[in-house]
């Protein structure tokens, strides 16, 4: 029996193995190219999830800044009864006018969701959007609807000092050895160049120090902070208090001569209408009893060393029997005077008629060292000139057309006695 071999050629053999080497690596480059097509429009899908989303998120931002907004605006106007419409506007101003564009702008007091729905005190703005989308519409997906929400408060307000005089040089001034240590901020509404002028060996701190217009200073002159200048005008941050009623008059032309009080007490007033005012010459030892005491004409004029006391106290200064005068508080006086802590009037120290003009008479309060003056100072049309201390440890306000403060003052923020806080508010984000 034969057994017959067949060789393979060596030439052959080596073609084979290049041939099937060949077809693995046309397989292999069939396949990358698969997926790499796969990788390809998984990479677009993503591109264009994330640029659509950027861009949504873009718009969230935006909606977010005129929900805060709003939020702020309502909460600053539930005093009026009108915050609602006053946060809609306030939308609008940003770029979301409800009803307007696909943009919806919801406005709830109280809040409809979340930790205040039930407080009364607190404004929810909702500002919502359907917006365009751009690749995902290739998936099927038009548009999408983006939302920002915000709620709001009235805290206490940041600032406690406000001139109100829109053009006047020098609206607020200081001259002089002057120290004012403030624990809020300062606000003049000039848009003078020379709003604020500050002339002497002066120090005024604060948080904020803000002009509408410009300042200018002379002398051993500490601003702190530098001010700011271009802020924008404030409205009448107390323009909310309703003017107290005038009644009958209780006393006429009410005067004291020299020392009143008796067996080593101060002679008590009690809160009425004093018509032609209050007049007080020499040492006298006073006792203001709580109440409002409404200053019918002639003011209310304090000469000499007195020493005067008062709790839960309001004067209003307005016209009547003569015309208006001035509150003058002279001479080394000592004053220990709080506001009420409740109520409608509650910080508010003294209140001058709003129907007063600006020539109208300009009023002084000094103090001693140990004087203290726990309220709000209200000459919204006149000119205050503020001489002496107030309260580091409680709180003073000052709003008045035009302000001058010689001397020294250290002016508090603790509102704690107070039942609802600063009587001037601001609107705080609380979502």
């Amino acid at each position: 029996m034969s057994i017959k071999v067949s060789r393979v050629s060596p030439r052959a053999s080596r073609r084979d193995a290049a041939n099937r080497v060949f077809t693995v690596a046309t397989a292999a480059r069939g396949q990358v190219m698969v997926l790499i097509c796969v990788s390809l429009i998984a990479i677009m899908g993503m591109i264009a999830v994330v640029t659509d989303f950027g861009f949504m998120q873009e718009q969230r931002n935006l909606m977010q800044t005129a929900a805060d907004s709003a939020a702020m605006a309502g909460s600053e106007e539930l005093n009026y009864g009108d915050e609602v419409t006053a946060a809609k506007a306030d939308a609008a101003t940003n770029g979301y006018t409800n009803g307007a564009a696909s943009v919806t702008v919801a406005v709830n007091n109280p809040p409809s969701m979340g930790p205040n729905t039930a407080n009364t005190e607190y404004v929810e703005a909702i500002v919502s959007k359907a917006e365009p989308t751009y690749f995902l519409r290739l998936l099927g997906v038009s548009t999408m609807t983006v939302s920002a929400r915000a709620v709001a408060y009235e805290g206490n307000g940041p600032n406690c000092i406000y001139v109100m005089d829109p053009s006047a040089s020098g609206a607020m001034s200081s001259n002089g050895n002057v120290d004012v240590q403030s624990s809020c901020g300062l606000l003049v509404d000039s848009s003078s160049s020379t709003g604020m002028t500050v002339n002497g060996n002066v120090t005024i701190a604060a948080p904020t120090i803000g002009v509408v217009g410009n300042y200018s200073k002379n002398g051993n002159v500490t601003l702190t902070p530098t001010p700011k200048t271009g802020v924008i005008a404030a409205s009448d941050p107390l323009a909310y208090l309703q003017e107290p009623t005038v009644g009958s008059c209780a006393h006429t032309s009410f005067s004291l001569n020299g020392n009143n009080g008796s067996s080593g007490s101060p002679y008590q007033l009690y809160a009425g209408t004093y018509c032609g005012g209050i007049s007080v010459n020499g040492n006298s030892w006073l006792h203001f009893n709580a109440g409002t005491y409404v200053l019918a004409g002639g003011g209310m004029l304090i000469n000499g060393n007195s020493t005067m006391t008062g709790t839960g106290i309001t004067f209003y200064n307005t016209t009547g029997l003569g015309a208006y005068g001035a509150i003058t508080l002279n001479g080394n006086s000592q004053a220990n005077f709080s506001a009420p802590t409740s109520g409608s009037l509650a910080g508010i120290l003294f209140f001058q008629d709003r129907s007063i003009p600006s020539t109208g008479a300009a009023s002084t309060i000094n103090g001693n060292s140990s004087s203290t003056f726990d309220g709000a100072l209200y000459f919204p049309t006149t000119q205050v000139t503020f001489n002496g201390n107030s309260s580091a440890n409680g709180y003073s306000i000052v709003v008045a057309d035009k302000l001058v403060i010689n001397g020294n003052a250290a002016i508090g923020n603790n509102y704690s006695s107070l039942a609802d806080g600063s009587p001037i508010k601001g609107a705080v984000l609380a979502e």
